[in-house]
Parts: structure tokens; sequence; C-alpha cells
């Protein structure tokens, strides 16, 4: 037999999984709906101050009812959520240009995992981290809270977690 020799089998490609679909379709609605309001953002849109007072009234109302309530002591996450809120409103243009380059990397993972890449899944892994760390861009580290953090990454964890679950299917 020669080198060359021709293969009869026949080259089966695996069919995509349903549950790989189901997150691009979720996925795909959550970054959507925020790619348009950081794109939004990021454009000039930025809060007016009937937004910035709302904003403070909600805080103090929330600090208020910890005040009565049996958890006092956890007024300062308040402080530091309302303190991470203004200066979110003060780097508004910023804050959202970023936002919206992690999310727009985020949904590139998206399209690449779904066109079988695991190239998509490693970007995802650098959205989820991404938007964890947004925050600490605009912030000083002690001025976040921790339970913010420790959200963060649980929730990105969960749907790495998830599409990892469909690496099997997909090609280097």
């Amino acid at each position: 037999m020669s080198d060359f020799e021709i293969q009869d089998e026949p080259i089966v490609k695996k069919k995509r999984p349903v549950f790989l679909l189901v997150l691009v379709i979720l996925s795909s609605i959550n970054m959507s709906v925020s790619l348009l309001g950081s794109f939004s953002g990021m454009l000039g849109a930025k809060p007016d101050t009937k937004m910035i007072k709302q904003a403070k009234l909600e805080f103090a109302n929330m600090r208020e009812q910890l005040e009565e309530g049996d958890a006092a002591d956890f007024t300062y996450i308040i402080d530091q959520m309302e303190s991470v809120t203004d200066n979110m409103f003060k780097h508004f243009q910023a804050y959202n240009s970023v936002q919206f380059l992690v999310l727009v990397l985020g949904l590139t993972g998206v399209v690449l995992m779904y066109q079988r890449r695991k190239l998509g899944f490693h970007f995802y892994i650098i959205y989820s981290l991404g938007l964890v760390v947004l925050p600490y861009l605009f912030n000083p580290i002690t001025g976040i809270p921790t339970i913010l953090t420790i959200v963060g990454i649980l929730y990105g964890g969960v749907w790495v977690l998830l599409y990892s679950r469909n690496l099997h299917w997909m090609e280097a």
C-alpha cells in the first residue's frame, strides 16, 4: 500500500449540544441588553441630578432599614455601595466604555463557542473576570464591598462551569 491511502470512513461531526444552544441564547440576551445600556452611557447619556438624588434616597432608605432592624453592623456595606455608585456616576462614560469592551469580548466568546471554537471559552473566562475587576478600576480597593466581589466571582464561575460542560464538543 502507498503512503496516500484513501480512507473509506466518513467524517462524522458531533451534533451541537442543545444545552450549549440554551446557554448561548440566555447569554446573548443578557449581554445584548447590557451592551445597549453601556453603549448609551458611553455616548453621553449621563445620569441627571434627579437620578442621582433617587439613588442617594434609596441608599438612605436601605441604611435606615438596617438600623431599625438588628443589622446595624452592616450599614458599612451600604456606605461602600453608595461610594461605588457615586464613583460610577462621576466616571460614567469611562466606566461604560470599559464595560462595553468587556461585554463585546464576552459576546465574541459566546459566538466562538457556538462555532465550536475553544478560544471562545477563554474569552468568556476573561469576560467573567473583567466584570468582577471593573469596579476596582474606578474605586479604591477598600471601598468595594467584599460581598460584591464574592457574588461576582460565584455568578461568573457558575456560567463558566455551565459552558465547560460543552468543551468536549468544541475544537481547538
